[in-house]
């Protein structure tokens, strides 16, 4: 597998979907066809919970509730903060995580539009809502094949990105969020102005923002997934300049500092730092 496909398979997370619901699964499919990698799951709320805490991604999440009598689904642009979003308790989810961007969702509408929103599927295709065809489904793997066949084949883009905005995107990923734009120009021959025009217009936000977003979830990942890094570790690792400039951009990005940040999302377990 080329490098530019294994740093596509890097979807960001979403901790509080695996670790505050009653269920959570996921897979992660490559699309031969678009060239992309797309992570499908599914999850089901408690039945008292109502809300769920969302963290920037840098992603395009299409989230279809899957309930048989009010069956409804909704394209949700990244958040620049973390943000509460309202669920129906007891309600099971299905959903697919795409990376951002024009090149991702073929949609008659802005890229900036959709940042930090949530907005009806039916409004964007001009058809009935699709989530009634996912609601009667009673399997995972059967949801996500009705998808591709049918939902998928009208929403989904077979597009590219211009070649600065892939380049860009690129460079971005392999650093973990760590490079600038004056560093983005050399690489690619054209002036910082021109590139975050056309990033903008591409994915939604600057370069530079999702380059922090980038960071943010990579630093995210490894207090998530490996509890023998140190705090120093990741701050090495992850780019920051020291501790203060970590616990800046976590509260930048998410309100809390990273120890309050893993707290909320474990609910309470213990993290050292």
């Amino acid at each position: 597998m080329s490098n530019r496909k294994k740093w596509s398979f890097h979807i960001p997370l979403q901790p509080e979907f695996k670790m505050k619901t009653a269920y959570y699964i996921e897979k992660r499919e490559f699309d031969q066809k678009r060239n992309k990698y797309y992570l499908y799951y599914q999850f089901k709320c408690d039945s008292i919970s109502n809300s769920m805490m969302v963290i920037p991604d840098g992603c395009i999440d299409i989230l279809f509730t899957c309930v048989p009598q009010a069956p409804y689904g909704k394209v949700c642009g990244s958040v620049l903060r973390s943000k509460e979003i309202q669920l129906v308790p007891g309600a099971e989810y299905f959903g697919v995580r795409l990376p951002s961007g024009r090149e991702s969702l073929n949609l008659n509408c802005s890229m900036k539009d959709i940042v930090e929103c949530e907005i009806p599927i039916k409004n964007l295709l001009l058809l009935d809502d699709p989530a009634h065809q996912l609601a009667n489904i009673p399997s995972f793997e059967g949801r996500i094949q009705r998808f591709q066949e049918t939902i998928g084949t009208i929403f989904l883009n077979e597009k590219s990105y211009s070649s600065v905005v892939r380049n860009a995107l690129y460079s971005i990923h392999l650093s973990r969020g760590n490079i600038t734009m004056n560093d983005l120009a050399q690489k690619s021959g054209f002036s910082t102005r021109y590139i975050r025009k056309k990033f903008e217009q591409d994915i939604g936000i600057s370069p530079k923002l999702f380059s922090q977003i980038v960071r943010f979830q990579c630093s995210l990942s490894m207090f998530m997934n490996d509890k023998n890094y140190s705090i120093w570790d990741i701050i090495e690792e992850s780019g920051y300049y020291d501790q203060a400039h970590l616990i800046n951009e976590y509260k930048k990005f998410s309100y809390y500092s990273p120890r309050q940040l893993m707290d909320t999302i474990t609910k309470g377990k213990a993290w050292v730092m």
